[in-house]
């Protein structure tokens, strides 16, 4: 069964959505003012106490672009669990980095990584639609064969509670990823808790029909 990953967390009430859904990861944009998303240290810090206080098997992520050292530190001392990073993976960074990584990239019509497969803090490769957090998707069965070794797949970019089904059905991941999904529509508001059951139980409810199929 897949991990769900709800991302782009802004607002303390969120910690309680993803605590009675029953997510497995919360994700929190960082060091990006272009993103509506974006949070700072001092609004971070009060979501991951109140989720640690919920539910502590939740893990988090930092949620980056491109980032520096003194970044890649701070996050650190946040005790996030993973840094995800889209943009340039700097060398620096993979020497000094403590937590596990999880390498994004931005895919329109062909996959392409780098050789981060061998790259042992990599813990998963992350395929996001070409412009990370506005909700565009990409040809899922590109992944259908992608050779992920001893990594794990997440899956981003575009995805409800409405095609998320047949986004697990094409390209098979590890992990689920959500952000606008997931959000309220027109102004930014943050998550909606409603669309955050309906994609879990989306989600749980295939593969627990797939579990049967397999026991059958």
């Amino acid at each position: 069964m897949p991990e769900i990953k709800i991302c782009g967390l802004t607002r303390v009430e969120e910690a309680d959505y993803l605590s009675e859904a029953g997510v497995d990861l919360a994700g929190f944009v960082m060091y990006y003012p272009k993103s509506k998303r974006n949070v700072y240290p001092h609004s971070v810090l009060p979501i991951k106490e109140r989720l640690h206080a919920l539910n502590p098997k939740i893990k988090t992520v930092a949620v980056t672009v491109s980032p520096t050292v003194e970044q890649l530190e701070a996050i650190e001392r946040m005790n996030f669990d993973f840094i995800q990073i889209h943009g340039e993976l700097k060398e620096e960074v993979l020497l000094k980095a403590r937590i596990p990584i999880l390498r994004a990239y931005n895919i329109e019509n062909q996959v392409e990584t780098e050789d981060v497969l061998k790259e042992p803090k990599i813990y998963g490769v992350v395929f996001d639609g070409k412009i990370p957090g506005n909700g565009q998707t990409f040809d899922w069965s590109m992944l259908r064969n992608f050779e992920r070794r001893d990594k794990k797949l997440m899956l981003a970019g575009g995805l409800t509670g409405e095609n998320i089904c047949t986004a697990m059905k094409e390209a098979g991941p590890d992990i689920v990823d959500v952000s606008s999904g997931v959000e309220y529509k027109g102004e930014f508001r943050g998550k909606d808790p409603e669309k955050i059951k309906r994609f879990v139980t989306a989600v749980r409810e295939y593969e627990n029909h797939m579990s049967d199929r397999r026991t059958k």
